[in-house]
């Protein structure tokens, strides 16, 4: 070693993974420190008058050791996000009526004393809260004998996707998505500015917990464990409601004064704020006592929805002989949707979205949010529950799925729920035969090529000559040739849907409609030219009616040919 500069040395042990050690001439350890340069080279960097004798062993290498294995699937467990994409877009409109100054001296503004409309609302920096600003500064027609309302409209969309790879060959694709659209008719030409708002609202949640509990038969009257709960539901998110109400005071225009007093009118048992909530916690698995009361849910309840699909079959030895692919797919989609809604006219606010309304009925004066909701919904579909996709060598395919499907529809106006259920067994083949001739079905042979002249071979430069011109001429007639290919396609479907209507006041539960079908088709379709295709199918489908008052059995069946001519070129 030298004082003055570092050693490099070549230890020629083809591997970065080494450990180095070093002793004096007296035999005794030196504390070496190194830097690797390459599998092959270290630079010792001690800076010392010493002489040294280094020692440098490879050391096992990592795959080789027994814990690597599991360290390597568990790094490739914490790197499974391979693709994460959010999109979300917010757009604001409005539209003001009886607007009194002119505008368009510049940037669609009058510079009379101040800008009319104001640099916010050119470039959309507004809300509902520039009708009240207009409104004080006199730049709105107020006058009773026209009534055209202010409108705004508003939607908020939010995207989320990810894809996810936990195993090779295993694919996960994770998608949960909200809207939210609002809609409001503003009076400002009358005291108060009465409003109006409509829309609707769409989520991505979960439901499968009660997806595969039984919805029972005629036996039993339809009974269902889940709609039971959700009866029981009904009682305690009631409750909940009315606690919100406990030190409430009316407002002004309710007529009642005081705190709130159930005895002048309640929460309305079979009320959206009551039924929404209970439905909700009842068929998502959700708790009566802790799930939330929000009839448009938070982000924070945005669950996603799911598609998987798995390759990994292919390497098994007897399906790597005889498939080129095996695929697993599995999909599930849940979405909680409100299709309409509408606010009550008769609404007046006490505090944060709690408010009163008059009840028609019997003109009381009952605690209640602002949304009038007719229905909501939750749509659920396994598309498929379970499906195997095969290729095999000779490019046959076989497709085998198993498709469920479930509507929920809960109806405030008419209290009751309406639920939609089928189930749905697929089984697809398919076969592609490249270049097939119809003579080959009646026994036809293909000529021989002619010029072999009985088995002989000639060798002159003449005969060399006339067989190269022969193959230059049908490359060139072969580059023309269409490929008259014939694709073969067989499908065959059966599914049993029904739908029930269950009462929620009665707790009675009856078979509204039904069907079993069974279909079959099949299609092939044959290359005549380059021009013209011929197609040959055949559809059969026999429908069976579970309520024989409602229809009858009924067997539809079509078949024919087309000629498709195709122009283009």
């Amino acid at each position: 070693m030298n004082p003055d500069t570092t050693v490099d040395l070549t230890h020629n042990q083809q591997s970065k993974r080494i450990r180095v050690t070093a002793v004096d001439s007296a035999g005794h350890r030196y504390p070496i420190q190194y830097k690797k340069l390459d599998k092959n080279k270290i630079r010792i960097l001690n800076l010392d008058s010493i002489k040294l004798r280094v020692n440098v062993m490879a050391k096992a290498k990592a795959k080789d050791q027994p814990w690597y294995p599991y360290l390597q699937g568990a790094t490739r467990f914490l790197m499974m996000v391979r693709n994460v994409s959010v999109s979300y877009r917010n757009t604001y409109a409005m539209s003001l009526p009886g607007f009194l100054p002119n505008v368009g001296d510049m940037l669609g503004q009058r510079m009379g004393g101040s800008m009319q409309p104001g640099l916010d609302f050119a470039f959309g920096f507004t809300g509902d809260s520039y009708i009240d600003k207009a409104n004080e500064r006199g730049w709105l027609l107020n006058n009773d004998s026209i009534s055209t309302p202010a409108t705004t409209n508003a939607m908020e969309d939010l995207q989320i996707k990810a894809t996810l790879e936990p195993i090779p060959d295993l694919k996960i694709d994770l998608s949960a998505s909200r809207t939210v659209n609002s809609n409001k008719s503003i009076q400002y030409m009358y005291a108060g500015m009465p409003t109006t708002q409509s829309g609707s609202f769409t989520m991505t949640t979960i439901s499968i917990k009660s997806a595969f509990e039984s919805r029972g038969d005629a036996s039993n009257g339809y009974s269902s464990k889940t709609f039971s709960r959700f009866q029981q539901y009904l009682n305690t998110f009631q409750q909940r409601v009315e606690a919100r109400y406990a030190n409430a005071v009316y407002p002004e225009a309710t007529g009642l004064h005081g705190k709130f007093d159930p005895a002048n009118g309640t929460v309305d048992k079979y009320s959206s704020d009551v039924m929404i909530p209970a439905f909700l916690a009842a068929y998502t698995g959700g708790s009566n006592i802790k799930s939330p009361l929000d009839i448009f849910p938070s982000l924070a309840r945005m669950l996603p929805n799911w598609s998987v699909s798995y390759k990994g079959l292919v390497y098994l030895p007897w399906i790597r002989d005889h498939f080129k692919s095996v695929t697993l797919n599995h999909s599930y989609k849940s979405v909680y949707s409100i299709g309409a809604y509408n606010t009550y006219s008769s609404w007046m606010e006490y505090m944060g979205g709690l408010g009163f309304i008059q009840n028609t009925t019997d003109n009381s004066i009952i605690p209640s949010s602002m949304y009038d909701i007719s229905s909501v919904s939750i749509n659920e579909a396994f598309a498929p529950l379970a499906g195997l996709d095969m290729t095999l060598n000779n490019n046959m395919t076989f497709k085998v799925e198993y498709r469920k499907t479930r509507v929920l529809t809960l109806s405030m106006t008419a209290a009751q729920l309406n639920e939609a259920c089928s189930n749905d067994f697929v089984v697809g083949w398919g076969y592609k035969i490249n270049d097939f001739k119809f003579s080959s079905i009646f026994g036809g042979k293909r000529k021989k090529a002619a010029g072999n002249n009985g088995g002989g071979i000639k060798t002159s430069s003449t005969a060399n000559n006339r067989n190269a011109s022969r193959s230059t001429t049908n490359k060139k007639t072969n580059s023309r040739v269409i490929s008259h290919d014939l694709n073969l396609r067989f499908d065959f479907s059966f599914r049993n849907q029904d739908a029930i209507t269950r009462n929620i006041q009665t707790s009675l539960s009856e078979a509204t409609s039904g069907n079993k079908a069974i279909k079959a088709s099949f299609s092939a379709d044959y290359t005549m030219s380059r021009y013209v295709t011929f197609s040959l199918y055949y559809d059969r489908q026999r429908n069976q009616p579970l309520l024989s008052s409602n229809s009858y059995p009924t067997i539809t069946q079509d078949f024919g040919f087309s000629l498709r001519f195709s122009l283009t070129r």
